[in-house]
């Protein structure tokens, strides 16, 4: 039930500089003919370059529990979550693999949750000071090792050091040393830096590019919508390259991914109990703008809608019926909004 309410505590941001994104996407771009049959996007970034993003995101949900005895509970959500990182770029190994370091700069966050309310900026000493925001303070003004493949594929987090090192201030002296400790520190730590860095990566098509081409794929996979009870659902994905365009001084592949989920299945029966999924809807659709040069992302934007109607009934209890609603929606935008790079060697 509380699928869509609890992903909106779970994001993490920072406070807004007025910083303007490196690209205005609200202006027209001049259109780049893709002379090229073979044209490949690869990541390769300039070693010593950087690059700081704007990441926020903006969620809403609202879920209404008709219960057989007639009591309606309702609930409902919203969050907005924002945060500054600065990448920068190392090496590139013989396997066209990239060494990047990234820094979390600030976070802020605010969602509110029917009568909960939570603020927290990485700006405000007491948020700093509070164990509260643990997850978010443990990672501020800390630098991490990640790499990539040449399709801008995180592949691993080589030194996360930092952040597992603060994990276990938490822990008892006595417990530090524990190598099942440090193990779980460090899994802990990967997972809560990985949330911040898939946001700034963005996977370039392993096949050429040729303007209006559309890639597809379809997945049949069991979504969950009540504790104990899936549906099977059929994911069907598309990507497709709208071409390249000039901004400036540069030329941005743009790439648009669209996903519609569809239940294979709306009615679930067995003996007198009856469970029908209504209403549903889940599609997703995200535009990229990609740096045709070097493969780095210079601005997504991405929109989500979720929402379906879950009755439970039992022929044998005609007044038992029990109905649950939800709907959700959310809008993220990465920028970059500033980029230093390096000189030629």
């Amino acid at each position: 039930l509380a699928i869509l309410l609890a992903s909106c505590g779970k994001k993490d941001n920072s406070p807004a500089t007025g910083a303007k994104p490196a690209i205005d996407t609200t202006e027209k771009a001049e259109a780049v003919a893709i002379a090229d049959t073979n044209h490949h996007l690869f990541f390769r970034p300039r070693a010593g370059s950087v690059r700081q993003y704007h990441v926020i995101d903006r969620m809403t949900a609202t879920a209404t529990d008709a219960q057989p005895n007639g009591q309606t509970t309702k609930r409902a959500a919203t969050s907005e979550n924002e945060f500054y990182l600065t990448e920068t770029v190392g090496t590139t190994n013989s396997d066209s693999s990239v060494k990047l370091t990234f820094r979390i700069d600030s976070i802020r966050l605010a969602t509110d949750e029917d009568t909960t309310h939570t603020r927290y900026s990485s700006n405000n000493t007491k948020d700093r000071a509070n164990d509260q925001f643990q997850r978010f303070n443990i990672v501020i003004g800390k630098s991490v090792q990640a790499q990539t493949n040449k399709f801008g594929d995180l592949t691993g987090i080589s030194d996360i050091s930092s952040v597992t090192n603060a994990l276990l201030t938490q822990v008892p002296d006595s417990l530090r040393s524990n190598p099942r400790i440090k193990q779980m520190a460090t899994q802990r730590a990967e997972q809560i830096v990985s949330d911040y860095i898939m946001r700034v990566l963005v996977h370039s098509p392993t096949r050429a590019l040729i303007k209006d081409t559309t890639w597809r794929n379809t997945s049949d996979v069991n979504l969950d919508v009540a504790p104990g009870l899936a549906f099977p659902v059929s994911v069907n994905a598309t990507e497709t390259v709208r071409g390249l365009e000039r901004r400036g001084d540069r030329v941005l592949a743009v790439l648009e991914d669209n996903t519609t989920t569809t239940p294979k299945k709306r009615v679930f029966q067995e003996g007198p109990a009856k469970a029908t999924v209504n209403n549903f809807v889940a599609t997703s659709h995200s535009v990229a703008r990609i740096d045709d040069a070097t493969g780095v992302l210079f601005h997504r934007g991405l929109e989500e809608k979720r929402s379906f109607t879950f009755v439970v009934e039992n022929s044998q209890n005609p007044g038992g019926k029990r109905t649950v609603s939800q709907n959700g929606s959310e809008k993220l935008t990465v920028e970059m909004i500033s980029e230093i790079t390096a000189p030629k060697p």
